[in-house]
């Protein structure tokens, strides 16, 4: 789909009911979702479900780096007013795709009904430090080498026990290893790291900003999440006049995958209590 903001991005549209618009992770394509089991589930309790590919993720575009987390907010904005979904939205963000969700509820507050932050709320340096190392490597090379793409997602994304079973890392490396075809194009990679990394630099701005957050926000952390360590989730959470807040045990960055399980089964029970609330009026 072409927006207005010059970009064209793909979509993925499914279901009736209430509209719950996905914005993944850095480089994360929207088949985690699926494969995750939460668009079926949330399909299943009655709702809509739209999930789009940021700009730089295969099928989208890749505009010319740098990127802003605003540029992100504006193609999902966008993309809503494409729709002609303009209210009751609830918005879920992972990771990068939960600062594109703040960044929404800043711009466009009366569009949405309730928010879902995935990892995504207080980032450690370490987000800031991997981005950087990341955006040198492409500006020395042309390129990021797969090696250190690859090596990074294993290290972040599987919890300890994972990265310690011999049987279960090589199966993963495959996966992770098909870095080639998780961008549309060097511009896009540098395009989001560059996202991620300035909002991070400016990260204290946006924690003071979670206090204005009007509607209700469930936040998820991972227990062994090197980016977003629960205990900053739980004090950013805490910022938010109506957030319930849930720790996945022994998940890392990749919980979603790795043990989705809970955190499917936690939005969709916490949609759905939403869902209750409007009807109830």
């Amino acid at each position: 789909m072409q927006l207005r903001t010059g970009v064209t991005v793909g979509i993925s549209r499914t279901g009736s009911g209430p509209a719950v618009l996905l914005l993944g992770g850095l480089g994360m394509p929207s088949i985690v979702w699926e494969l995750s089991g939460l668009t079926s589930q949330l399909v299943a309790a009655g709702f809509e479900v739209i999930a789009h590919t940021a700009r730089g993720i295969p099928p989208a575009s890749a505009p010319p780096a740098p990127y802003s987390v605003d540029d992100l907010a504006g193609d999902a904005a966008a993309l809503l007013d494409e729709l002609d979904l303009t209210s009751d939205v609830t918005v879920v963000g992972y990771s990068l795709g939960a600062f594109t969700a703040q960044a929404l509820l800043q711009e466009r507050p009366d569009n949405f009904r309730a928010a879902v932050f995935i990892a995504g709320l207080n980032p450690s340096p370490l987000v800031e430090i991997v981005d950087n190392m990341e955006l040198e490597l492409i500006e020395a090379t042309g390129s990021l080498p797969t090696s250190v793409s690859t090596f990074e997602l294993l290290m972040t994304t599987l919890p300890t026990a994972a990265l310690q079973d011999h049987a279960a890392v090589p199966g993963w490396h495959t996966i992770f290893a098909d870095d080639a075809n998780r961008w549309t194009g060097a511009e896009g990679l540098k395009g989001q790291l560059t996202a991620s990394r300035d909002w991070t630099r400016d990260k204290q701005s946006h924690l003071d900003r979670l206090s204005r957050i009007g509607i209700p926000v469930l936040s998820i952390a991972f227990e062994h999440d090197l980016f977003f360590p629960p205990a900053g989730e739980r004090e950013a959470a805490g910022r938010i006049p109506d957030c319930e807040y849930i720790l996945i045990p022994q998940a890392a960055h990749g919980g979603l995958s790795t043990h989705g399980a809970e955190p499917v089964q936690r939005i969709v029970e916490f949609c759905s209590e939403v869902k209750k609330r409007h009807a109830a009026g």
